[in-house]
């Protein structure tokens, strides 16, 4: 049975020459790949994190995102790392990553709304990210931040199709943010003679993206508070996948799904303690890899 990536591929015919995918890449943070130069198990340079401090805050004071460009690695990001990963000898992939840190599902008709053209005569696959953001953000109850959440990636997806003939989209489930917390409780990134930093100070202090989230986790009640809403939000992209599957004579729609037994690793999260390193940054490219069920 031929495999649903393989199938895409196949769909064009063989020439003698190498033929080039474009690889669209919609999403958050994560798919930007901030801060996966870092890792939160390495004794980290304290001059490194001071600059990457210094230029977070700066972003969220002026909004401009020249501060975080040197902190999105899309090089070491999963879209890229899946590409190396799928490219073959008569087979390139260009990699198009539109992925904006900081986004939440309202920024993603933004984000295809600024995707260059894909041509009729060109093979193009997609992949949507996002909803990390809205988790933290969104105070509503599961069922109003899925209904919040879907209206936004419809919005965007109804862009998407109208730009696109014979593509395929993979709407991505989100992570389970309640997994890292217990995992990286106490985890040292920073220790000499001077002091300690542990992930905690991160949450607490340092990097402080969803303070709520650490209260919570303190409280014993996150993850009572996460999980619905992880589910609801996973729920909420098979079921757009399949009235878009069913709707769309354009292209084609696919909800593909992170295995819920896999291991985190200290190793996976940045400086941060929310953001993934490189080796996590992998651990997401082969779970997609593995869910398409390219061979």
């Amino acid at each position: 049975m031929f495999k649903i990536l393989f199938a895409a591929l196949m769909l064009f015919h063989s020439s003698a020459f190498a033929q080039t995918i474009i690889l669209e890449a919609f999403g958050d943070s994560i798919t930007a790949g901030l801060l996966s130069y870092t890792n939160a198990t390495d004794n980290n340079d304290l001059k490194v994190v001071s600059k990457i401090l210094s230029e977070l805050v700066m972003f969220k004071l002026t909004k401009n995102r020249d501060y975080l460009i040197n902190h999105e690695k899309h090089e070491l990001a999963w879209p890229q790392l899946l590409a190396n990963r799928l490219t073959k000898s008569d087979v390139n992939f260009e990699i198009r990553n539109y992925a904006l840190s900081g986004a939440r599902s309202d920024l993603l008709p933004e984000e295809v709304e600024h995707a260059k053209v894909v041509k009729e005569d060109e093979t193009a696959i997609a992949f949507f990210f996002i909803g990390h953001n809205d988790l933290c953000h969104h105070k509503g109850t599961p069922e109003e931040l899925a209904s919040e959440y879907m209206l936004n990636f419809n919005k965007a997806v109804e862009a998407w199709d109208k730009k696109h003939k014979g593509a395929k989209a993979f709407f991505v489930s989100i992570a389970e943010i309640q997994r890292i917390y217990p995992l990286l409780d106490g985890q040292t990134w920073y220790e000499s003679g001077r002091g300690r930093y542990r992930c905690n100070d991160s949450w607490e202090k340092l990097f402080p993206y969803c303070l709520s989230f650490y209260k919570k986790y303190q409280q014993g009640t996150l993850n009572d508070y996460l999980s619905p809403r992880v589910e609801t939000i996973n729920n909420s992209l098979d079921q757009m996948a399949s009235e878009w599957k069913a709707k769309s004579s354009r292209n084609q729609y696919f909800h593909i799904g992170m295995d819920s037994k896999a291991d985190f690793k200290n190793n996976f999260f940045a400086v941060d303690c929310y953001h993934l390193s490189t080796e996590g940054q992998k651990f997401i490219s082969d779970q997609v890899f593995n869910t398409i069920g390219w061979q």
